[in-house]
């Protein structure tokens, strides 16, 4: 009894299902530095990347939600990476990365949990000063790019790093 190219097809595409969902289980078991392994140093590099070069460097989130927006306009769709890595979506490009308190790599050689002179010392005067946050503009990939580090009781806690047009 042989297979013909229908019976093949009804057994290998389970197979094939199999082996995506095998490659998503282990990229879930990546260490958060790991990654973002490479990117630390220039976090602006991964504002823009297209959704093939994303599961491609990341592999498939953890989970996918939706951050609803005040305007409608403003709702993103949301890869979470263990270890406190975001990337939020806008006309299948990541628009912006988050990362939270859980990220335990370097971002510009900053460490969560840093203090915010720490911060000014490593990164200069910022570009704006907000209640509870420091804004700065970095360099321009043809959009601008900008770096916004939150703060709870003077401690660096959460990293945003975004198109500044949209």
């Amino acid at each position: 009894m042989g297979l013909n190219s229908h019976s093949f097809r009804a057994l290998a595409a389970p197979a094939v299902c199999l082996l995506l969902m095998l490659a998503a289980v282990l990229s879930l078991g990546a260490e958060p530095h790991a990654i973002m392994s490479g990117v630390e140093a220039d976090l602006s590099s991964l504002v823009g990347l297209g959704l093939p070069e994303a599961i491609e460097r990341f592999g498939a989130p953890a989970e996918v939600s939706c951050y609803r927006g005040e305007e409608p306009w403003q709702d993103d769709v949301v890869f979470y990476y263990p270890g406190g890595v975001h990337l939020f979506w806008y006309q299948n490009r990541v628009w912006q990365i988050r990362l939270d308190i859980r990220y335990s790599g370097r971002v510009f050689e900053l460490l969560m949990g840093s203090t915010r002179e720490r911060v000014r010392d490593t990164m200069g005067p910022p570009w704006r000063e907000e209640d509870g946050a420091l804004v700065y503009q970095l360099e321009d990939r043809g959009y601008p790019v900008r770096l916004r580090l939150y703060f709870e009781e003077d401690l660096l806690v959460d990293v945003y790093c975004y198109r500044g047009d949209l």
